[in-house]
């Protein structure tokens, strides 16, 4: 037979053969294991991986209370890529540095969950073993940054691929087995630390809620369900940051100011009971803890509430003033209806 034909029909059968041939399988993060390996290779060669596979550049151990899983961790972090790009923080300073300080933002430290399912696998395994006051930066690769939770280690690797390579820097604060009971105890120590505003007058009817009246108002009456009325209000955190405001002095001297803003006494409409009453014109929902500090007040009295985010914003917060998880206190005076 020719030789060329021979060569062209040899050609051909390779073709079928490796028509025929079963395609390898490809992991899900076969593409992204061979970069996190090479860049570890650059940067950290003789890094050995620990737990499901995350890896401790830095480690400062604590002295107090110990992280463990269904709980919640009170933490300062920074995070970033593994080219050192920041992605979220909790420093005023690492603001300021990088040019994204907003003085109506809170910084500090922000509440994180362990319950499985509500943080990321890799910084579970990170921060679990832990104790308050202690400190780790971690470089967990993308496919540990998944809220999946899978028994074996290998898992991770073989069916995540939504992760990003991550870099966590976080110092554990304060660990809690409850949240609520964590948010209480840090109002105790709040009104135990402000004698000069709190007195035997202090009322907690309900868990999680506290009313101090300021000025008793008048007792002898009592507002119909459909009555209106008009306050005046500030908003602060615990540690003393103020976040909303009806009045302007107290807007701009604490850096929330708004041109854009009316600053004048609100309006509320009273209700049947106290999650009937409203705010505005529009009769906007307010937040449990609010109202009810609205309910323990007389005509004309002034009064401050205090009360945990299962009466605020909860897990979610509100914007950047408000972090999840954080108690309220409002100092709120019913005035007269302002002139139009």
């Amino acid at each position: 037979m020719n030789k060329t034909i021979k060569t062209i029909l040899l050609l051909a059968a390779a073709l079928v053969a490796a028509g025929c041939a079963k395609t390898p399988k490809v992991g899900a993060n076969d593409a992204n294991e061979r970069y996190f390996n090479a860049w570890m290779e650059v940067n950290y060669p003789d890094l050995q991986p620990s737990g499901l596979g995350i890896y401790v550049i830095e480690e400062e151990e604590g002295t107090g209370a110990e992280v463990k899983e269904d709980g919640f961790i009170i933490a300062d972090y920074t995070v970033t890529d593994l080219e050192g790009n920041i992605s979220s923080y909790t420093s005023k300073e690492t603001a300021k540095q990088l040019g994204t300080f907003d003085t109506t933002a809170y910084y500090g430290p922000k509440v994180l969950t362990t319950i499985k399912t509500t943080i990321q696998a890799g910084l579970a395994d990170a921060v679990i073993g832990m104790k308050a006051g202690g400190r780790k930066k971690v470089i967990i690769p993308s496919w540990l940054m998944t809220y999946k939770s899978y028994d074996d280690p290998a898992d991770y690797l073989k069916n995540s691929s939504t992760g990003t390579n991550t870099i966590y820097d976080i110092t554990v604060r304060d660990f809690a087995d409850s949240i609520n009971n964590y948010e209480i105890s840090q109002i105790e120590k709040y009104i135990k630390a402000n004698p000069e505003t709190f007195n035997s007058k202090i009322v907690n009817d309900t868990t999680g809620f506290y009313y101090q009246p300021i000025e008793a108002g008048n007792a002898s009456e009592k507002f119909a369900k459909d009555t209106t009325i008009y306050i005046n209000y500030t908003g602060r955190l615990l540690n003393g940051q103020v976040f909303d405001t009806t009045d302007e002095k107290i807007a701009k001297d604490n850096g929330i100011y708004s041109s854009s803003r009316t600053y004048e006494p609100t309006r509320i409409n009273w209700g049947e009971k106290y999650t009937d009453i409203t705010m505005g014109s529009s009769k906007s929902s307010t937040i449990k803890g609010f109202a009810l500090t609205l309910w323990h007040m007389n005509p004309m009295g002034k009064g401050i509430g205090v009360f945990t985010s299962s009466l605020g914003y909860s897990y979610n917060g509100s914007g950047a003033s408000i972090p999840g998880y954080a108690p309220l206190i409002f100092e709120i005076e019913i005035v007269e209806e302002p002139e139009d």
